[in-house]
């Protein structure tokens, strides 16, 4: 066989293996690790021989050497022997027969070593017992003085003995190193045979897994190929090929699903062609469906290019030689574009409008019963009887299409063939969605024509309006009516684009109109109307603010003869307006704005003058009113002050009869002028007691009036809030103690010195304190003071019934107190508190209550610890 037609064999009989590629692949790797495996083993045993032939060499050299050891004794020996024999000796004599008896131990471990020459050895030792003996013989002659016995034993039987036992020795050494040359050559041999049998495997295993992996790469790469050459040929296009390989594994299942998904292809590219076409052809409706858009888009106000463009391209695209357009114009559907005909037949079509009710028409029909109505053959249709048209214009099929706009129809398209041709089901929804279009591009224009009409009434409105808010708020930017009443007229008079323009003041009194302002008027003619009686009933003026609403008189002239239309006609006035100025059913005069014109006043004019009227109202009332505040807040500041000045005025002259009462009252209790007992001495100390309540409530009074009417003025200096408190706990120590309550005082350690009027201070101080003890029946009063940054907070706390959140703000008010029937069962002004806002304002501070009902209160005061610098910053 040939080694392609071996390798395709091989190729094709593993590519048609029932396994997956994995599997083959690593039946290929065991392949080749099994072969690693066989060369290891066989490796392990060519080391194994060349390990024994080593051991054998080892075992000859040390024969060898063994041999030549013997040799060499042997020698030594004999010379030893010699020697002691020619010098017979006892010494040396005793000495060989030691060595000779040795050398029989070296022999018996010869035998061990060279097995192999044993007959050899035995011949040795043959001899050299021999020997032995013989030289025992010798020595006996020689010590028994037998000498020449001795001399002939040696010559006879040592000397020959010697010689022969040297020959056997190296015999032996012979013997043994021929062995060793034959040992290294089979050594030799044995790795020459062992380095060809590995060399022979690496080869043979390198040579089966390339011949594997080739094979199996082959059964892989060939399928790809082919799988590779069917997907170009999909790629181009070609999806009548099928991929056969012989591949039973993924490849193979790779292989069906190209084929399947090549048949699927060929399928989806015929649909694909299929649907181009129609895509095509809809690309076609869309870019023409487009082009009328765009020409509708540009076109907004002007129809008619729309009208032709939609016209000629629907007949274009529905292959009609002609086409017509009807619109809906006054009760009749007129031409309005055409394509294809003649200018006589559009002359003839424009001369006979289409009535909606000739049904015999196919514009009549169409809008009619509002649907498209399809003739196949005009001339031989039953229901078209407009023959003279058809006979003109010599059409035969004809499709109408209404336009509808919200069901109703304004007009329709008429599309036809001069040869019968029936129109398609794609044609008539086409001719349908230009018909829609159509509808569109009317309604566009209608709207654009009337937006820009809305756009441009709106836009004179927005200038009316900016116009009417710059007037409202320079007319509401004053309170001065002087200046209201002159930038009403003039700006009245812009708005209105009057000539003139006049401010008439309504007396209800006498029922007459008085002139307030006027602009643009001639002095003399001003001068001359304020001198006219202008009664209500003899204007129009009256009759505008009987009906609260404006009352426009295009020609005064038709007026009666009243006093003022004869000043205004001789004046040159012939067209006036008159707005009435009311507000909340009350009226203040009227608005009058005059041309030089006979003219009417529009309405959005009317409608203008009417707001800017009632902004003037609002204007003018608030000028008035701030006038009268004016008024009344000077004539309230003057009654302030004088009540002040009578406060202070009247405490001094009553403090000082009171003072002698008090000081009478009192050298009588103490019994300067005789001793007082009894009900008497009841008496005078309850009027010592209301005196003195009496004196505390004059100095109150005094104090607040000279606060109220500037008189008051603070002493500032340096001040220890430690000395403040003390004071204040000193007073009111008896106090408490007399009620039963116990006073604390908690001042911080740090408090740094304070600028400010101390005597004051103690005054505010000792009114929250002497209100504390007096409102609280059990229980403490603590007094507490902190600096938190450069503020000084005093805080003045009780157990007491507390205060209601709706009274926590009045109490600081003058004569002001929670609950009347406490006061009168625990005594009070109700101007502490007042007096002791007014002092901590006067430092630059603010005093505040945090209280709950039953659970006590917290009064606290904040100053600055330096009210000089605030006071004098402020």
């Amino acid at each position: 066989m040939r080694p392609n037609s071996i390798r395709n064999w091989l190729v094709g009989w593993v590519a048609r293996l029932p396994a997956r590629v994995q599997t083959k692949l690593l039946a290929a790797f065991l392949s080749i690790v099994g072969l690693l495996i066989v060369l290891g083993a066989v490796g392990l045993q060519v080391l194994s021989g060349v390990n024994e032939q080593t051991d054998v060499l080892i075992r000859q050299q040390r024969k060898i050497a063994a041999y030549h050891q013997v040799q060499h004794d042997t020698t030594s020996q004999l010379y030893s022997i010699s020697t002691a024999l020619l010098l017979q000796e006892d010494r040396m004599l005793d000495a060989a027969l030691r060595q000779l008896r040795q050398f029989g131990y070296d022999l018996d471990r010869m035998e061990f070593i060279a097995r192999d020459e044993a007959e050899l050895l035995a011949q040795v030792r043959q001899d050299y017992d021999r020997l032995t003996a013989e030289v025992t013989r010798v020595v006996d002659f020689i010590r028994t003085g037998q000498r020449d016995e001795a001399r002939t034993t040696q010559l006879a039987q040592i000397m020959p003995l010697a010689d022969r036992l040297e020959r056997l020795t190296n015999q032996l050494v012979n013997i043994a190193e021929a062995d060793m040359v034959d040992a290294i050559e089979t050594t030799e041999r044995a790795y020459a045979t062992s380095r060809a049998v590995v060399i022979s495997f690496v080869i043979g295993s390198i040579l089966l897994a390339l011949g594997l992996g080739y094979i199996i790469s082959w059964s892989l790469i060939e399928p790809v190929k082919e799988i590779e050459t069917h997907l170009s040929q999909i790629a181009a296009g070609d999806f009548a090929q099928k991929v056969t390989i012989a591949n039973r594994d993924e490849l193979g299942v790779l292989a069906q699903n190209v084929n399947r998904t090549s048949e699927q292809l060929g399928q989806l590219y015929r649909q694909i062609e299929a649907r181009t076409r129609e895509l095509t052809e809809a690309l076609t409706y869309q870019t023409a469906t487009g082009e009328v858009l765009k020409a509708i888009s540009r076109s907004t106000l002007h129809l008619q290019p729309v009208l032709d463009t939609l016209l000629e391209t629907a007949a274009r695209l529905c292959r009609a030689n002609r086409a017509l357009l009807f619109r809906l114009d006054n009760g009749l559907y007129r031409l309005r574009a055409s394509y294809g005909f003649s200018d006589e037949f559009k002359q003839f079509l424009e001369n006979n409008p289409i009535s909606p009710d000739a049904i015999g028409t196919i514009v009549g029909r169409t809008t009619t019963e509002r649907r498209v109505l399809h003739y196949e053959d005009i001339e031989t249709d039953d229901r078209y009887m407009w023959k003279e048209a058809q006979a003109f214009g010599g059409f035969r099929t004809v499709l109408g299409v209404p336009l509808l706009r919200d069901g109703e129809p304004i007009g329709a398209i008429v599309l036809s063939r001069p040869y019968v041709e029936p129109f398609t089901d794609k044609q008539i929804d086409l001719i349908t969605v230009f018909a829609d279009q159509a509808v569109i591009a009317i309604e566009n224009a209608r709207l654009v024509r009337e937006l820009k009409e809305q756009s441009a009434a709106l836009a004179a409105s927005v200038e009316e309006l900016k116009a009417l808010g710059e007037t409202g708020q320079a007319v509401s930017g004053t309170l001065d009516l002087t200046q209201v009443l002159d930038l009403v007229s003039s700006r009245a008079m812009a708005l209105g684009q009057a000539d003139a323009c006049g401010l008439f003041r309504y007396d209800r009194t006498n029922r007459a109109f008085v002139l307030w302002r006027a602009s643009g008027l001639d002095e003399d003619f001003s001068e001359r109307i304020r001198h006219i009686r202008i009664l209500e009933v003899e204007t129009a003026m009256g009759r505008a603010i009987q009906q609260h609403g404006p009352v426009a008189v295009s020609d005064i002239m038709k007026l009666p003869n009243w006093p003022l239309r004869d000043a205004a006609v001789g004046a040159g006035i012939r067209s006036v307006l008159v707005v009435p100025l009311v507000r909340a059913e009350r009226v203040f005069g009227t608005l009058v704005l005059m041309r030089r014109e006979q003219a009417e006043f529009p309405r959005r004019t009317v409608d203008l003058m009417q707001t800017f009227a009632n902004q003037s109202v609002l204007a003018i009332q608030n000028a008035r009113l701030f006038r009268e505040i004016e008024d009344k807040s000077r004539q309230l500041e003057i009654a302030s002050q004088h009540k002040s000045q009578f406060l202070a005025n009247m405490s001094h002259e009553l403090r000082t009869p009171l003072n002698a009462v008090l000081g009478y009252t009192e050298m009588l209790l103490d019994g300067v002028y005789g001793d007082v007992t009894g009900e008497a001495h009841e008496i005078l100390e309850y009027i010592q007691a209301n005196g003195q309540h009496l004196l505390a409530l004059i100095n109150d009074v005094l104090d607040l009036s000279k606060i109220e009417a500037g008189q008051l003025a603070l002493a500032l200096d340096e001040y220890a809030v430690q000395g403040v408190i003390e004071a204040v706990a000193s007073v009111a120590q008896p106090l408490a103690q007399t009620k039963g309550l116990d006073l604390k005082v908690g001042i911080a350690g740090d408090l740094p010195l304070g600028r400010g009027d101390e005597r004051r201070l103690t005054q505010a101080l000792l009114n929250l304190v002497g209100n504390a003890i007096k409102f609280t029946d059990a229980g403490s009063v603590t007094i507490a003071a902190t600096a938190v940054g450069d503020l000084l907070e005093l805080a003045v706390t009780d157990t007491g019934p507390g205060i209601a959140p709706t009274d926590q703000e009045r109490i600081f008010d003058a004569f002001q107190q929670v609950d009347n029937s406490s006061t009168r069962q625990k005594g009070g002004t109700g101007l502490g508190l007042a007096i002791s806002r007014r002092i901590v304002e006067m430092h630059g501070g603010t005093i505040s209550v945090e209280s709950v009902p039953g659970q006590g209160s917290t009064f606290r005061i904040r100053i600055p610890l330096q009210a000089g610098e605030v006071m004098e910053a402020a």
